[in-house]
Protein backbone atom coordinates (compact mmCIF):
# COMPACT_ATOMS: atom_id res chain seq x y z
CA UNK A 1 0.00 0.00 0.00
CA UNK A 2 1.29 3.64 -0.87
CA UNK A 3 2.34 5.61 2.17
CA UNK A 4 1.84 8.54 0.52
CA UNK A 5 -1.93 7.90 1.77
CA UNK A 6 -1.18 8.41 5.32
CA UNK A 7 -0.56 11.86 4.95
CA UNK A 8 -2.90 12.68 1.69
CA UNK A 9 -5.84 11.47 3.66
CA UNK A 10 -5.27 13.86 6.58
CA UNK A 11 -4.25 16.70 4.43
CA UNK A 12 -7.43 16.59 2.06
CA UNK A 13 -9.50 16.10 5.40
CA UNK A 14 -8.37 19.74 7.18
CA UNK A 15 -10.31 21.56 4.45
CA UNK A 16 -13.12 19.48 4.49
CA UNK A 17 -13.51 19.54 8.21
CA UNK A 18 -12.69 22.93 8.50
CA UNK A 19 -15.87 23.34 5.93
CA UNK A 20 -17.91 20.96 7.73
CA UNK A 21 -17.65 22.01 11.08
CA UNK A 22 -19.18 25.53 11.05
CA UNK A 23 -22.68 22.69 9.87
CA UNK A 24 -21.56 20.18 12.17
CA UNK A 25 -20.43 21.56 15.60
CA UNK A 26 -18.86 18.95 17.72
CA UNK A 27 -19.73 16.31 15.57
CA UNK A 28 -17.44 17.28 13.00
CA UNK A 29 -15.41 15.67 15.31
CA UNK A 30 -16.75 12.19 14.14
CA UNK A 31 -15.13 12.69 10.62
CA UNK A 32 -11.77 14.51 11.65
CA UNK A 33 -11.23 11.02 13.44
CA UNK A 34 -11.36 9.05 10.27
CA UNK A 35 -7.61 9.71 9.34
CA UNK A 36 -6.30 8.27 11.69
CA UNK A 37 -8.81 5.49 11.89
CA UNK A 38 -7.45 4.79 8.20
CA UNK A 39 -4.07 5.10 9.01
CA UNK A 40 -4.49 2.18 11.58
CA UNK A 41 -6.10 -0.04 9.13
CA UNK A 42 -3.13 1.10 6.69
CA UNK A 43 -0.60 0.01 8.84
CA UNK A 44 -2.12 -3.15 9.95
CA UNK A 45 -2.02 -4.43 6.30
CA UNK A 46 1.31 -3.71 6.33
CA UNK A 47 2.36 -5.54 9.22
CA UNK A 48 2.84 -8.67 7.42
CA UNK A 49 5.39 -7.12 5.58
CA UNK A 50 7.12 -5.86 8.52
CA UNK A 51 7.09 -9.11 10.04
CA UNK A 52 9.60 -10.17 7.45
CA UNK A 53 11.92 -7.84 7.85
CA UNK A 54 11.30 -5.65 4.95
CA UNK A 55 11.16 -2.09 4.87
CA UNK A 56 8.53 -0.43 2.97
CA UNK A 57 8.98 2.38 0.37
CA UNK A 58 7.07 5.05 -1.10
CA UNK A 59 9.41 7.01 -3.76
CA UNK A 60 8.33 10.22 -5.64
CA UNK A 61 10.38 12.83 -7.53
CA UNK A 62 9.97 15.93 -5.75
CA UNK A 63 12.43 18.97 -6.70
CA UNK A 64 15.92 19.74 -8.62
CA UNK A 65 17.95 22.20 -7.18
CA UNK A 66 21.71 23.13 -7.26
CA UNK A 67 22.37 19.61 -8.68
CA UNK A 68 20.90 18.35 -5.31
CA UNK A 69 18.13 15.76 -6.34
CA UNK A 70 15.40 15.85 -3.66
CA UNK A 71 13.01 13.21 -3.72
CA UNK A 72 9.88 13.06 -1.14
CA UNK A 73 10.14 9.16 -0.03
CA UNK A 74 8.51 7.91 3.02
CA UNK A 75 9.19 4.61 4.48
CA UNK A 76 8.47 1.92 7.40
CA UNK A 77 10.58 -0.02 9.39
CA UNK A 78 10.14 -2.02 12.09
CA UNK A 79 10.81 1.56 14.57
CA UNK A 80 8.56 3.69 12.72
CA UNK A 81 6.19 1.13 12.09
CA UNK A 82 5.11 1.20 16.33
CA UNK A 83 5.40 4.85 15.96
CA UNK A 84 2.94 5.40 13.38
CA UNK A 85 0.26 3.10 15.09
CA UNK A 86 0.80 4.98 18.67
CA UNK A 87 0.51 8.16 16.79
CA UNK A 88 -2.65 6.84 14.56
CA UNK A 89 -4.19 4.82 17.44
CA UNK A 90 -3.74 7.27 20.08
CA UNK A 91 -4.98 10.11 17.82
CA UNK A 92 -8.04 8.08 16.71
CA UNK A 93 -9.13 7.55 20.28
CA UNK A 94 -8.73 11.11 21.72
CA UNK A 95 -10.10 12.37 18.63
CA UNK A 96 -13.49 10.85 19.59
CA UNK A 97 -12.86 11.63 23.29
CA UNK A 98 -12.73 15.52 22.50
CA UNK A 99 -15.84 15.18 21.07
CA UNK A 100 -18.11 15.88 23.94
CA UNK A 101 -15.08 17.59 25.95
CA UNK A 102 -14.71 20.12 23.52
CA UNK A 103 -18.27 20.81 23.44
CA UNK A 104 -17.86 21.26 27.37
CA UNK A 105 -14.86 23.32 26.67
CA UNK A 106 -16.31 25.77 24.45
CA UNK A 107 -19.53 26.20 26.34
CA UNK A 108 -16.85 26.90 29.31
CA UNK A 109 -15.38 29.69 26.93
CA UNK A 110 -18.43 31.37 26.57
CA UNK A 111 -18.22 31.12 22.85
CA UNK A 112 -22.08 31.31 21.20
CA UNK A 113 -23.33 30.93 18.04
CA UNK A 114 -20.78 31.39 14.82
CA UNK A 115 -18.48 32.00 16.96
CA UNK A 116 -18.94 28.66 18.44
CA UNK A 117 -19.15 27.15 15.04
CA UNK A 118 -15.79 28.44 13.86
CA UNK A 119 -14.20 27.75 16.92
CA UNK A 120 -15.00 23.58 16.01
CA UNK A 121 -14.06 24.29 12.84
CA UNK A 122 -10.54 25.90 14.13
CA UNK A 123 -9.77 22.81 16.48
CA UNK A 124 -10.67 19.73 14.24
CA UNK A 125 -8.89 21.18 10.86
CA UNK A 126 -5.80 21.88 13.49
CA UNK A 127 -5.95 18.66 15.24
CA UNK A 128 -5.63 16.77 11.84
CA UNK A 129 -2.80 18.72 11.08
CA UNK A 130 -1.33 17.92 14.50
CA UNK A 131 -1.70 14.42 13.18
CA UNK A 132 -0.36 14.88 10.04
CA UNK A 133 2.92 16.49 11.46
CA UNK A 134 3.50 13.90 13.97
CA UNK A 135 2.63 10.68 11.37
CA UNK A 136 5.05 12.32 8.43
CA UNK A 137 8.18 12.84 10.88
CA UNK A 138 8.04 9.38 12.14
CA UNK A 139 8.08 8.16 8.45
CA UNK A 140 10.12 10.78 6.59
CA UNK A 141 13.36 9.71 4.81
CA UNK A 142 15.27 12.49 4.60
CA UNK A 143 15.86 15.65 6.60
CA UNK A 144 13.79 18.44 4.55
CA UNK A 145 10.62 16.49 5.30
CA UNK A 146 11.33 15.74 8.48
CA UNK A 147 12.11 19.24 9.64
CA UNK A 148 8.82 20.00 7.61
CA UNK A 149 6.44 17.71 9.65
CA UNK A 150 8.56 18.26 12.82
CA UNK A 151 7.90 22.33 12.38
CA UNK A 152 4.11 21.81 11.47
CA UNK A 153 3.74 19.75 14.79
CA UNK A 154 5.43 22.85 17.11
CA UNK A 155 3.08 25.46 14.84
CA UNK A 156 -0.05 23.15 14.65
CA UNK A 157 -0.12 22.64 19.13
CA UNK A 158 0.78 26.59 19.60
CA UNK A 159 -2.43 27.01 18.13
CA UNK A 160 -4.49 24.78 19.93
CA UNK A 161 -3.27 25.29 23.57
CA UNK A 162 -3.31 29.45 22.65
CA UNK A 163 -6.97 29.20 21.49
CA UNK A 164 -8.35 26.52 23.39
CA UNK A 165 -6.23 26.29 26.64
CA UNK A 166 -6.96 27.16 30.25
CA UNK A 167 -5.58 29.59 32.73
CA UNK A 168 -2.92 32.10 31.11
CA UNK A 169 -2.96 30.03 27.83
CA UNK A 170 -1.03 33.12 25.77
CA UNK A 171 1.34 33.49 27.50
CA UNK A 172 2.02 29.72 28.48
CA UNK A 173 1.36 28.99 24.77
CA UNK A 174 4.39 31.43 23.71
CA UNK A 175 6.70 29.83 26.61
CA UNK A 176 5.81 26.11 24.65
CA UNK A 177 6.92 28.00 21.31
CA UNK A 178 9.73 29.39 22.34
CA UNK A 179 11.15 26.12 24.24
CA UNK A 180 9.87 23.70 21.55
CA UNK A 181 11.29 26.14 18.78
CA UNK A 182 14.65 25.93 20.52
CA UNK A 183 14.39 22.36 19.92
CA UNK A 184 13.70 22.96 16.36
CA UNK A 185 16.54 25.25 15.74
CA UNK A 186 19.50 23.19 17.26
CA UNK A 187 17.65 20.43 14.83
CA UNK A 188 17.93 22.57 11.88
CA UNK A 189 21.53 23.51 12.54
CA UNK A 190 22.46 20.29 13.04
CA UNK A 191 20.82 18.87 9.54
CA UNK A 192 22.85 21.81 8.13
CA UNK A 193 26.10 20.68 9.89
CA UNK A 194 25.89 17.08 8.90
CA UNK A 195 24.93 17.98 5.32
CA UNK A 196 27.87 20.32 4.94
CA UNK A 197 30.54 17.25 6.21
CA UNK A 198 28.72 14.42 4.25
CA UNK A 199 26.78 16.08 1.74
CA UNK A 200 23.95 13.90 2.56
CA UNK A 201 20.47 14.55 3.48
CA UNK A 202 19.43 10.88 4.05
CA UNK A 203 17.94 10.57 7.67
CA UNK A 204 19.77 7.14 7.63
CA UNK A 205 22.90 8.64 7.37
CA UNK A 206 23.58 9.58 10.05
CA UNK A 207 26.36 6.91 11.37
CA UNK A 208 29.25 9.20 12.54
CA UNK A 209 30.17 11.37 15.32
CA UNK A 210 30.43 15.22 14.25
CA UNK A 211 28.87 18.77 15.70
CA UNK A 212 25.85 17.71 14.00
CA UNK A 213 25.12 14.86 16.18
CA UNK A 214 25.82 17.00 19.30
CA UNK A 215 23.31 19.37 18.14
CA UNK A 216 20.77 16.72 17.31
CA UNK A 217 21.41 15.14 20.52
CA UNK A 218 20.49 18.26 22.61
CA UNK A 219 17.72 19.89 20.71
CA UNK A 220 16.25 16.25 20.44
CA UNK A 221 16.43 16.09 24.56
CA UNK A 222 14.33 19.35 24.68
CA UNK A 223 11.31 17.84 22.62
CA UNK A 224 11.93 15.03 25.01
CA UNK A 225 12.09 17.37 28.13
CA UNK A 226 14.56 15.83 29.92
CA UNK A 227 15.78 17.34 33.37
CA UNK A 228 16.76 20.79 33.15
CA UNK A 229 15.20 20.88 29.67
CA UNK A 230 11.60 20.43 30.83
CA UNK A 231 10.61 23.62 32.46
CA UNK A 232 8.14 24.11 29.55
CA UNK A 233 6.05 20.58 29.78
CA UNK A 234 4.47 20.73 33.19
CA UNK A 235 3.22 24.35 31.75
CA UNK A 236 1.74 23.56 28.25
CA UNK A 237 0.35 19.95 29.13
CA UNK A 238 -0.80 21.44 32.22
CA UNK A 239 -2.93 24.39 30.74
CA UNK A 240 -3.76 22.44 27.08
CA UNK A 241 -7.24 21.26 26.28
CA UNK A 242 -6.84 17.79 27.92
CA UNK A 243 -7.46 15.80 24.53
CA UNK A 244 -4.12 17.73 22.90
CA UNK A 245 -2.52 17.40 26.81
CA UNK A 246 -3.48 13.16 26.05
CA UNK A 247 -1.65 13.49 22.80
CA UNK A 248 1.08 15.80 23.68
CA UNK A 249 2.21 14.15 26.70
CA UNK A 250 2.43 10.81 25.76
CA UNK A 251 2.67 10.76 22.14
CA UNK A 252 4.97 14.03 20.67
CA UNK A 253 7.32 14.33 23.38
CA UNK A 254 8.65 10.63 22.97
CA UNK A 255 9.22 11.64 18.97
CA UNK A 256 12.58 13.22 20.56
CA UNK A 257 13.26 9.63 21.13
CA UNK A 258 13.03 8.81 18.03
CA UNK A 259 14.66 11.80 16.39
CA UNK A 260 17.80 10.96 18.66
CA UNK A 261 17.73 6.61 17.87
CA UNK A 262 17.58 7.55 13.98
CA UNK A 263 20.02 10.71 14.12
CA UNK A 264 21.67 11.16 16.54
CA UNK A 265 22.90 7.40 18.10
CA UNK A 266 26.69 8.56 17.86
CA UNK A 267 26.48 11.31 20.22
CA UNK A 268 24.43 9.22 23.05
CA UNK A 269 27.13 6.42 22.41
CA UNK A 270 30.26 8.82 23.04
CA UNK A 271 28.07 10.59 26.35
CA UNK A 272 26.48 6.92 27.33
CA UNK A 273 27.74 6.75 31.20
CA UNK A 274 26.30 10.77 31.42
CA UNK A 275 23.17 9.88 29.60
CA UNK A 276 22.54 7.22 32.11
CA UNK A 277 23.33 9.51 34.82
CA UNK A 278 21.13 12.34 33.55
CA UNK A 279 18.25 9.55 33.08
CA UNK A 280 18.19 8.07 36.70
CA UNK A 281 17.94 12.43 37.42
CA UNK A 282 15.20 12.42 34.78
CA UNK A 283 13.10 9.70 36.56
CA UNK A 284 13.59 11.04 39.89
CA UNK A 285 12.74 14.66 39.42
CA UNK A 286 9.80 13.86 37.58
CA UNK A 287 8.82 11.63 40.18
CA UNK A 288 9.42 13.63 43.51
CA UNK A 289 7.51 16.38 41.79
CA UNK A 290 4.77 14.54 40.61
CA UNK A 291 3.98 13.08 44.27
CA UNK A 292 4.17 16.55 45.55
CA UNK A 293 1.85 17.82 42.99
CA UNK A 294 -1.86 18.30 43.69
CA UNK A 295 -3.15 19.64 40.47
CA UNK A 296 -4.17 16.48 38.78
CA UNK A 297 -3.07 17.28 35.20
CA UNK A 298 0.33 18.36 36.40
CA UNK A 299 1.00 15.52 38.62
CA UNK A 300 0.38 13.63 35.00
CA UNK A 301 2.66 16.06 33.40
CA UNK A 302 5.32 15.57 35.65
CA UNK A 303 5.18 11.43 35.38
CA UNK A 304 5.67 12.54 32.14
CA UNK A 305 8.81 13.83 32.61
CA UNK A 306 10.01 10.67 34.69
CA UNK A 307 8.80 8.56 32.38
CA UNK A 308 11.36 10.00 29.49
CA UNK A 309 13.66 9.43 31.46
CA UNK A 310 13.49 5.57 31.11
CA UNK A 311 13.31 6.21 27.75
CA UNK A 312 16.35 8.08 28.25
CA UNK A 313 18.22 5.33 29.89
CA UNK A 314 17.29 3.07 27.20
CA UNK A 315 18.75 5.10 24.83
CA UNK A 316 22.43 5.26 26.68
CA UNK A 317 22.32 1.70 26.84
CA UNK A 318 24.14 1.56 23.60
CA UNK A 319 22.52 -1.88 23.59
CA UNK A 320 19.57 -3.48 20.76
CA UNK A 321 18.11 -4.47 23.42
CA UNK A 322 17.81 -1.18 25.19
CA UNK A 323 16.77 0.58 21.42
CA UNK A 324 13.85 -2.06 21.78
CA UNK A 325 12.78 -1.10 25.09
CA UNK A 326 12.60 2.15 24.11
CA UNK A 327 10.25 1.90 20.87
CA UNK A 328 8.03 -0.37 23.46
CA UNK A 329 8.07 1.99 26.41
CA UNK A 330 7.19 5.10 23.92
CA UNK A 331 4.03 2.59 22.59
CA UNK A 332 3.51 1.57 26.18
CA UNK A 333 3.61 5.07 27.60
CA UNK A 334 1.32 6.45 24.60
CA UNK A 335 -1.51 4.11 25.65
CA UNK A 336 -1.59 4.58 29.05
CA UNK A 337 -0.71 8.50 30.00
CA UNK A 338 -3.28 8.69 27.23
CA UNK A 339 -6.16 6.64 29.59
CA UNK A 340 -4.89 8.67 32.37
CA UNK A 341 -4.98 12.35 30.37
CA UNK A 342 -8.51 11.50 29.47
CA UNK A 343 -9.74 10.14 32.57
CA UNK A 344 -8.57 13.33 34.13
CA UNK A 345 -10.43 15.15 31.70
CA UNK A 346 -13.65 13.19 32.55
CA UNK A 347 -13.01 13.75 36.12
CA UNK A 348 -12.71 17.69 35.26
CA UNK A 349 -15.83 17.76 33.49
CA UNK A 350 -17.83 16.11 35.77
CA UNK A 351 -16.49 17.93 38.95
CA UNK A 352 -17.01 21.41 37.13
CA UNK A 353 -13.73 22.38 36.61
CA UNK A 354 -12.09 20.96 39.95
CA UNK A 355 -8.58 19.74 39.50
CA UNK A 356 -7.36 20.01 42.76
CA UNK A 357 -6.86 16.24 43.86
CA UNK A 358 -7.34 17.56 47.48
CA UNK A 359 -10.53 19.25 46.37
CA UNK A 360 -11.86 15.09 45.71
CA UNK A 361 -12.30 13.05 47.80
CA UNK A 362 -14.67 9.62 47.98
CA UNK A 363 -15.45 9.37 44.13
CA UNK A 364 -14.62 6.03 43.42
CA UNK A 365 -18.14 5.60 45.05
CA UNK A 366 -19.91 7.82 42.33
CA UNK A 367 -17.35 7.31 39.57
CA UNK A 368 -16.54 3.07 39.66
CA UNK A 369 -15.16 3.64 35.87
CA UNK A 370 -12.99 6.71 36.48
CA UNK A 371 -11.45 5.08 39.64
CA UNK A 372 -10.60 1.68 37.85
CA UNK A 373 -9.23 3.87 34.36
CA UNK A 374 -7.13 5.57 37.05
CA UNK A 375 -5.77 2.58 39.10
CA UNK A 376 -5.27 0.79 35.87
CA UNK A 377 -2.89 3.39 33.87
CA UNK A 378 -0.69 4.02 36.99
CA UNK A 379 0.03 0.14 37.43
CA UNK A 380 0.03 0.00 34.16
CA UNK A 381 3.32 2.52 33.87
CA UNK A 382 4.70 1.38 37.02
CA UNK A 383 5.10 -2.10 35.21
CA UNK A 384 2.60 -4.52 36.69
CA UNK A 385 0.93 -7.35 34.38
CA UNK A 386 -1.11 -6.90 32.63
CA UNK A 387 -0.43 -4.20 30.44
CA UNK A 388 2.67 -3.37 28.54
CA UNK A 389 4.70 -1.56 30.70
CA UNK A 390 5.74 -4.65 32.31
CA UNK A 391 7.57 -5.75 28.81
CA UNK A 392 8.56 -2.22 28.25
CA UNK A 393 9.99 -1.47 31.45
CA UNK A 394 11.79 -5.21 31.40
CA UNK A 395 13.47 -4.87 28.16
CA UNK A 396 14.25 -1.03 29.05
CA UNK A 397 16.27 -2.66 32.57
CA UNK A 398 17.43 -6.05 30.72
CA UNK A 399 18.89 -3.43 28.00
CA UNK A 400 20.34 -1.10 30.91
CA UNK A 401 21.89 -3.96 32.60
CA UNK A 402 23.45 -5.24 29.72
CA UNK A 403 25.14 -1.72 28.52
CA UNK A 404 26.55 -1.13 32.15
CA UNK A 405 30.21 -1.64 31.78
CA UNK A 406 31.66 -1.02 35.41
CA UNK A 407 30.21 -0.61 38.21
CA UNK A 408 28.74 2.80 38.46
CA UNK A 409 26.83 2.34 35.58
CA UNK A 410 25.45 -0.46 37.52
CA UNK A 411 24.43 1.69 40.70
CA UNK A 412 23.02 4.27 38.33
CA UNK A 413 20.79 1.55 36.44
CA UNK A 414 19.95 -0.19 39.73
CA UNK A 415 18.42 3.05 40.91
CA UNK A 416 16.78 3.52 38.14
CA UNK A 417 15.11 0.48 38.40
CA UNK A 418 14.25 1.04 41.88
CA UNK A 419 12.74 4.26 41.63
CA UNK A 420 10.02 2.88 39.56
CA UNK A 421 8.80 2.56 43.42
CA UNK A 422 7.63 6.35 42.63
CA UNK A 423 5.69 5.78 39.82
CA UNK A 424 3.17 3.50 42.35
CA UNK A 425 4.14 6.54 45.13
CA UNK A 426 2.16 9.32 43.60
CA UNK A 427 -0.33 7.05 41.71
CA UNK A 428 -1.35 5.70 45.00
CA UNK A 429 -1.40 8.89 46.78
CA UNK A 430 -3.63 10.55 43.79
CA UNK A 431 -6.40 7.33 43.59
CA UNK A 432 -6.42 7.77 47.32
CA UNK A 433 -7.15 11.17 47.74
CA UNK A 434 -9.02 11.76 44.50
CA UNK A 435 -11.37 7.87 44.79
CA UNK A 436 -11.13 7.28 48.87
CA UNK A 437 -12.36 8.79 51.65
CA UNK A 438 -15.31 10.83 52.44
CA UNK A 439 -17.45 13.11 49.54
CA UNK A 440 -15.99 16.56 49.93
CA UNK A 441 -18.77 18.71 50.81
CA UNK A 442 -20.51 20.96 48.25
CA UNK A 443 -18.76 18.95 45.07
CA UNK A 444 -21.12 18.66 42.55
CA UNK A 445 -21.00 14.95 40.28
CA UNK A 446 -22.27 15.12 37.07
CA UNK A 447 -22.65 12.56 34.93
CA UNK A 448 -20.07 10.87 32.78
CA UNK A 449 -20.32 10.70 29.34
CA UNK A 450 -20.53 7.16 28.10
CA UNK A 451 -18.95 7.91 24.67
CA UNK A 452 -16.40 9.57 26.60
CA UNK A 453 -15.19 6.17 28.54
CA UNK A 454 -15.36 3.93 25.36
CA UNK A 455 -11.62 5.44 23.76
CA UNK A 456 -10.53 5.17 27.57
CA UNK A 457 -11.09 1.75 27.46
CA UNK A 458 -10.07 0.85 24.16
CA UNK A 459 -6.52 2.39 25.28
CA UNK A 460 -6.62 -0.04 28.14
CA UNK A 461 -7.12 -2.78 25.75
CA UNK A 462 -4.33 -2.36 23.37
CA UNK A 463 -2.10 -1.76 26.47
CA UNK A 464 -3.15 -5.54 27.12
CA UNK A 465 -3.11 -6.34 24.07
CA UNK A 466 0.90 -5.90 23.72
CA UNK A 467 1.43 -7.41 27.15
CA UNK A 468 -0.35 -10.74 25.77
CA UNK A 469 1.58 -10.33 22.44
CA UNK A 470 4.79 -8.76 22.68
CA UNK A 471 5.66 -10.31 19.13
CA UNK A 472 3.40 -7.48 18.07
CA UNK A 473 6.65 -5.07 18.91
CA UNK A 474 9.93 -7.61 19.01
CA UNK A 475 9.17 -9.17 15.84
CA UNK A 476 9.21 -6.38 13.74
CA UNK A 477 11.84 -4.48 15.80
CA UNK A 478 14.36 -7.77 14.41
CA UNK A 479 14.48 -9.48 18.28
Amino acid sequence: MNLFCMLLIPLLSIPIVHFAGSRLNEKVGYIASLPPMLGVFQIILLYPSLLDGEMVLSEIAWVNYLGLDINFNLSLDGMSLIYAFSISSVSAAVCLYSIKYMDHRISEMGLEGQERKRAFSRFYAIYLAFYLGMIGAVISTNVIQFYLFYEIILISTWLLIHMFGYGEKERIALIYFIWTHISGVLVLVGFVYHYMESGSITIFSYQDLSIASYLLLVGFSVKLAAFGLHTWLPLAHGEAPTPISALLSPVTIGIGAYGILRMASPAALELSPWLSLWALVTIVYGGLVALTEDDIKRLLAYSSISHMGYILLGIASITYVGTVGVVYHYLTHAFLKAVLFMTAGVIMMQLNGVRRISMMGGLATKMPFIAFFLASGFLGLAGFPPFSGFNSKLIIFSGAFLGAGDPTSLIIVAGAAFSSILTIAYGAEAIRKSMFGPIRENLQINKPEVSMLIPIAAMLVLSMVFFFFPWLVLVPMGV
